[in-house]
């Protein structure tokens, strides 16, 4: 069995992390399908998809990033293939939801204006929300697979430990000033966040800064919460069931890229199943006929100088993923061909035994 296979056929979760526009949402979505079709019930949560594959997901404009079932997925009785885009903003209001304690509490944070201006925008907001709906789908129960499309950057690594830098937040000592129980807004600004609320004050006014104060006032006491959730996210990926997936192309940028998130996962202690390597160009068959000396310009000698170009393309690609099987030592690598771009389930289907 290969480790995709394995992966496909048994892990609770795959990962999928990479440069963007290497084909990264294609094959979470492909290994989300094979798993439908071996009778599992399997979600694929994914970053802004290329319209296409959102159409064959069926979730191009699903509202409040809501699963969604895909239709005509699989045959299989047990088998079913759900998708999710990601929302920052909506999992932002649902973890506070969650943490809050009770409801007015939580309607008093979701109504905050210093909330709902930065609810969505965030620095790594997405990063962030990506591993809070995977812990959310998690511990719900509901899924015999979760495959977590992770959002494309040179630093996608960085989603990781994004648990672990909202929790720093709560640690931060302006934080800790704000929030002193008892202190009013007078004592506050003479306290050792005076810069910072003055600050705020100079550029945005007296009521900025109370809603600040207010926000980080009612965000107060979620920290053990935040803690606990933070950790059992990250023993979830660091599961002996997670399998993270490494895909790029063999291009030098990308494979630069791959090797840089290939040492990042391995020093995480991370799971790494497999290194995908999509888009490459297949080595054309040698010529039964060497190009002749004397052959003058014209559409022969443009097919011999065609071929020679494809060879030496495949030949620099060869010489890049050399490179990456190298450091991949005993991680199995998967080269998928250039393929026509995937439109439908069938597309699909056609990588994921390609995958396997």
């Amino acid at each position: 069995m290969s480790a995709l296979q394995d992966a496909v056929s048994s892990a609770s979760l795959i990962v999928t992390c990479g440069p963007g526009g290497v084909g990264k949402t294609t094959t979470a979505a492909a290994l989300a399908l094979a798993a439908a079709g071996e009778g599992r019930r399997v979600i694929v949560v994914t970053v802004d998809p290329a319209k296409r594959l959102a159409d064959t997901l069926g979730i191009e404009g699903a509202a409040g990033g809501e699963p969604v079932e895909v239709v005509g997925a699989t045959t299989h009785s047990d088998g079913s293939l759900w998708a999710q885009m990601l929302d920052a903003e909506s999992t932002f209001d649902r973890l506070i939801a969650d943490r809050a304690g009770d409801a007015k509490r939580a309607k008093a944070i979701l109504a905050n204006p210093i909330y709902r201006s930065i609810a969505g925008s965030l620095a790594g907001a997405q990063e962030y929300m990506a591993i809070e709906r995977l812990h959310q789908l998690s511990t719900s129960g509901e899924w015999d697979l979760i495959v977590i499309d992770t959002p494309p950057s040179r630093h996608a690594i960085d989603l990781l430990g994004a648990p672990d830098r909202l929790v720093t937040f709560f640690s931060h000592p302006v934080y800790r000033v704000l929030t002193v129980p008892g202190r009013s807004l007078a004592r506050i600004t003479n306290a050792g966040a005076n810069t910072f609320l003055w600050a705020i004050r100079r550029l945005a006014g007296a009521k900025v800064v109370e809603d600040t104060v207010e926000f980080f006032r009612s965000l107060s006491g979620m920290e053990a919460g935040l803690r606990q959730r933070a950790a059992e996210t990250a023993r979830i990926l660091r599961h002996p069931d997670t399998a993270f997936v490494l895909v790029c192309s063999p291009r030098a940028e990308a494979i630069d890229e791959a090797v840089h998130l290939a040492g990042a996962l391995r020093s995480g202690g991370f799971p790494l199943q497999a290194t995908v390597i999509n888009l490459v160009y297949p080595t054309p068959l040698p010529l039964a006929t060497p190009r002749p000396a004397d052959l003058q310009p014209g559409p022969l000698a443009d097919l011999f100088d065609l071929h020679a170009d494809l060879t030496a393309l495949a030949a620099d690609e060869a010489r890049e993923m050399s490179t990456l099987r190298t450091l991949s030592g005993e991680v199995p690598v998967v080269e998928v061909p250039l393929l026509d771009d995937v439109q439908d389930l069938d597309g699909l289907a056609a990588l994921g035994a390609l995958l396997r």
